[in-house]
């Protein structure tokens, strides 16, 4: 239990660090006019696409279901729509952070924090 607890938190506090630049991308799109604009959302596709990638390499480490459903949210996410973008990204990270405080909780009643 302990090691997969261990896996759970490293894994979440790394997609939570990833997510929060990702979001602050997000944000960034919304000062962005036309070309730059369609250029903006692209990279920030891109990112995503990349940080899919990485949630699916925590839910193989981990197994843990709840990455499953970050990672639909995350590829569901229209990047086009700044407000709903971000949103959909803070039910992202409210999974993530429940992940790690769930894995933190099992790791301090375990005594090894």
């Amino acid at each position: 239990m302990v090691k997969e607890d261990v896996l759970l938190l490293q894994y979440s506090e790394r997609l939570k660090s990833e997510l929060i630049i990702g979001m602050k991308l997000v944000s960034a799109l919304e000062n962005l006019k036309d070309k730059e604009f369609e250029g903006g959302s692209k990279i920030v596709s891109q990112f995503f696409e990349a940080f899919g990638v990485e949630v699916g390499i925590a839910y193989n480490a981990t197994k843990d279901e709840r990455f499953k459903e970050v990672h639909d949210i995350v590829s569901n996410v229209d990047f086009l729509d700044v407000e709903n973008a971000i949103e959909k990204l803070g039910r992202a990270m409210s999974i993530i952070t429940t992940c790690a405080m769930d894995a933190y909780t099992n790791l301090q009643n375990s005594g090894i924090l």
